[in-house]
């Protein structure tokens, strides 16, 4: 292969073919940041999504080749371009890319923290056997103020202890107890920042959704959509019985307050009748008390 008057390498030409094939059999064909990911992270994201879609990590420049070539049969492919920046991960497969997300996050990878890292949450030292010796560590207990104790050669932690705050930003030190200590507060995910699906390019904004906030949307809405179609007597299988219920009540309303001689309703329509009577006595005892009509 030639390209601007110069031979690539074999090497990089198969690596060109091989992901333009993978492009051409598959759905969905994404972009993630390799940033801050580490090797044996990555092996595990690759575990993580095996059966369900292929890592592969390649140059840019290889990959913008590859996508070049499948414009033709994926139309509109070409507008990931703008996303092979920096150090990235491609990742093929043939479900819908939201599965890919919804896989991603529920499946977290844990790492050590290093110096400069945000705490993502609330950082928690937990009370018991930390399983080290007393020695210099013990001066970075102190520093975090975690309460310790010695016992039985080792240290002991005797309370449960935050030692870092959501948002704050973890110091050399205290990485290195966390270290230690077998603490992984920090969450490593593959950053998805675009994808190509059925000719679309969904950015990061599309595809990370906030299930939560989502599904009470939902809610809400389902619920509004009942309540008008009760109101308007929009009859579907799903508010049959409250239509049903609604007309009754109804029904009832109107035969009692017209004084309707229904058996079962005959005692609403004296309680009705006797209510209106006090009401109206009440209003003439006001305008008339001379005539002694009590309102009781």
């Amino acid at each position: 292969m030639l390209v601007t008057g110069r031979r690539i390498p074999p090497r990089k030409v198969k690596i060109v073919k091989e992901l333009t094939d993978l492009i051409k059999k598959h759905k969905v064909v994404a972009v993630a940041s390799l940033y801050g990911l580490r090797s044996n992270q990555l092996q595990e994201l690759r575990r993580i999504l095996r059966g369900k879609a292929l890592i592969k990590v390649a140059k840019n420049t290889l990959m913008r080749r590859a996508i070049d070539a499948c414009e033709d049969i994926k139309p509109g492919i070409s507008k990931l371009a703008p996303y092979l920046k920096g150090q990235n991960a491609f990742i093929f497969l043939n479900d819908d890319p939201f599965s890919l997300i919804l896989t991603l996050n529920k499946h977290k990878i844990m790492a050590d923290a290093k110096p400069g890292d945000i705490a993502p949450n609330d950082v928690v030292v937990s009370a018991g056997n930390t399983g080290l010796p007393p020695g210099p560590i013990m001066s970075k207990f102190s520093m975090f103020k975690i309460p310790v104790k010695i016992e039985e050669g080792s240290i002991w932690i005797t309370k449960d202890t935050v030692v870092v705050k959501k948002g704050e930003v973890i110091n050399a030190d205290l990485a290195d107890l966390l270290k230690r200590l077998g603490i992984k507060p920090i969450e490593v995910k593959l950053d998805v920042k675009a994808a190509y699906f059925d000719g679309l390019i969904l950015t990061s904004d599309d595809l990370y959704i906030d299930l939560d906030e989502y599904q009470r949307e939902l809610a809400e809405a389902q619920m509004r959509a009942l309540a008008l179609s009760v109101n308007i007597a929009f009859p579907t299988k799903e508010n049959a019985i409250l239509l049903i219920s609604k007309a009754v009540q109804e029904a009832r309303a109107v035969a009692v307050a017209s004084a309707l001689p229904v058996p079962e309703l005959i005692p609403q329509v004296i309680q009705y009748a006797n209510l209106q009577a006090m009401t109206l006595a009440s209003k003439i005892s006001k305008i008339s008390p001379e005539l002694g009509i009590a309102s009781s």
